[in-house]
């Protein structure tokens, strides 16, 4: 209850200045970042906003939070009038990794490199949480600023925890945008979901799409606020203060891409 009352005066205190500029800047800032991946490597989807990383963690650090996740998974809800309940349109559990009352270590360095990416503190992530889909699982299309607890959030980070080849579907589509990128274990998405005059950026609205064939799709999402939604943790500060690597290879890719193996 307490934890509700202090987010409440966050959202509310958040919202003195509608105009977000000095937040979302035209493009994705280039950061230094600890403890990445060897080929860590980033490409914008022309023309898009999105933004595609590849090798964001390793295939170990993915698997380690596969294995922190598996036994703490719910069915998955969607946030209506304040309260997650479940939803036909999104079939998939997750598993609260991050928040008050639930700190894995395992995400840390994940938490870190995601901020670093979009250039804002650690502190401003929402509860980190890991999804599986297994077969028959999906997420209708969606906006992940829809709502009054959301409509502060300005970036994603979606990261992919395994690799699932295309005739196991699993890939999120972006209608708007024409663009498909299929589950690989290490690739990263991220993009804005709101323009720098506090409107929302409905053009990234997507889907999970249906995984089939004995499929199985895990994935952690990353939502950065406007506004600090935690305090520091001592063990992060730590991990922050290693020396980080500068981030290169912002090739552009063509208009209309599909991203595949």
């Amino acid at each position: 209850m307490i934890h509700r009352i202090v987010n409440r005066l966050r959202r509310i205190w958040g919202r003195r200045h509608f105009h977000l500029s000095r937040f979302v800047p035209s493009e994705l800032p280039v950061h230094n970042v600890s403890w990445v991946a060897d080929g860590f490597t980033i490409r914008k989807l022309a023309g898009t906003g999105v933004v595609m990383v590849e090798n964001f963690c390793t295939e170990q650090e993915a698997a380690d939070v596969i294995e922190a996740a598996r036994d703490h998974l719910k069915r998955s809800g969607v946030l209506i009038d304040g309260k997650f309940q479940d939803a036909p349109g999104r079939i998939s559990d997750t598993a609260r990794m991050f928040g008050p009352d639930s700190r894995n270590d395992v995400i840390y360095p994940l938490m870190l490199r995601a901020s670093m990416l979009v250039g804002l503190p650690y502190t401003h992530l929402e509860d980190v949480y890991v999804t599986r889909y297994q077969e028959g699982g999906r997420y209708d299309e969606h906006i992940d600023f829809g709502d009054e607890f959301q409509v502060d959030r300005l970036y994603t980070v979606l990261l992919y925890l395994n690799t699932l080849p295309e005739s196991q579907g699993g890939e999120t589509v972006f209608p708007n945008l024409k663009v498909a990128v299929q589950p690989r274990v290490g690739r990263a998405v991220t993009w804005t979901n709101k323009n720098p005059d506090g409107s929302g950026h409905f053009e990234v609205s997507h889907a999970a799409c249906l995984v089939k064939n004995g499929g199985e799709k895990w994935s952690i999402q990353f939502w950065f606020r406007r506004y600090p939604m935690l305090d520091p943790v001592a063990e992060v500060e730590t991990l922050q203060a290693r020396p980080g690597i500068r981030l290169t290879g912002w090739e552009e890719l063509p208009e209309g891409v599909s991203i595949r193996e």
